[in-house]
């Protein structure tokens, strides 16, 4: 084979393979972008209340804060479970981290103890909360959201709203107590 075929040969190989690794690169997921930074950002929301939880539960002073703390790291460890197995059978790399704003959250409840933490953690809860029952009632209504990622979301929303009634309780008793 002459050099020049040769060379024609190599580019044609090298586009092949790159073609094929391409088509395998976008065909992962079969999700919508949509559908994918919705399972990301819950991966993100659950990791973050796991941390939390874990926090409450070494630094609250109120023992029913401990109590919602625990709960929330078994609910939130579970539907991280539910989680990984629903974005494994779409082929869907899982986060397995806190994203910054979480991060800035778990940091502002490190430094806090006792009566204060209880009272900045009850209310990170029923902001955080709200802001997830918000985000789960818009996938669990989208009409074009893929019908695994659609049922989660109304699945883990009864746990989200359980938690945000604790929350918001929590949240009432600090307020009452001096």
């Amino acid at each position: 084979m002459s050099a020049r075929k040769s060379k024609k040969f190599t580019v044609a190989m090298v586009s092949a393979l790159l073609a094929t690794a391409a088509g395998l690169a976008t065909a992962d997921t079969g999700l919508s972008a949509a559908d994918r930074e919705f399972i990301n950002k819950a991966a993100q929301g659950n990791l973050m209340e796991v941390a939390a939880g874990k926090l409450a539960v070494q630094r609250a002073l109120d023992p029913t804060v401990k109590e919602f703390g625990q709960q929330l790291v078994t609910d939130h460890s579970a539907n991280n479970d539910t989680l990984k197995t629903l974005a494994g059978s779409k082929q869907m790399n899982l986060t397995d981290t806190v994203s910054p704003e979480g991060q800035t959250m778990l940091g502002k409840l490190e430094g806090l103890n006792g009566a204060e933490f209880d009272k900045a953690f009850s209310q990170m809860m029923v902001k955080d909360h709200t802001a997830d029952i918000s985000d789960f009632q818009k996938e669990a209504k989208k009409k074009d959201a893929d019908a695994d990622v659609k049922a989660y979301a109304e699945q883990t929303l009864p746990t989200l709203r359980q938690h945000l009634t604790l929350a918001n309780r929590v949240s009432k008793a600090d307020k009452k107590s001096p």
